[in-house]
């Protein structure tokens, strides 16, 4: 479980953490744009170590651990052709991956 914890923590900081918001960031909008529910679970997958390292079980980082059901259930508006949850659910996933970027590049990579 250790080696679980590590990887994910690496994955959410410095040149990594950059390269997954990025993909994710990119995955998110091709998925919304072609309406293709795949990429948008992809992009879900991409998402858990943002939400595992940034999040917690108590208080406001709750939200943040929850993050990836909003991805999830856009991918399963856009089964069902429901073009404004396929577009409204992702805001506040995306609006947190632009925060996260900026923090880390900010920070210095």
């Amino acid at each position: 479980m250790d080696v679980v914890t590590v990887t994910l923590s690496a994955l959410s900081h410095g040149i990594p953490g950059l390269v997954v918001a990025g993909l994710t960031m990119i995955l998110i909008l091709l998925g919304l744009i072609r309406k293709e529910a795949g990429l948008m679970i992809f992009a879900a997958f991409l998402f858990v170590p943002f939400a595992y390292a940034m999040g917690s079980w108590g208080g406001l980082r709750l939200f943040v651990r929850l993050m990836p059901l909003f991805l999830l259930a856009s991918a399963f508006a856009i089964n069902k052709d429901e073009p404004l949850l396929a577009w409204v659910l992702p805001i506040p996933p995306a609006a947190y991956l632009i925060y996260i970027l900026f923090n880390i590049i900010a920070s210095g990579l």
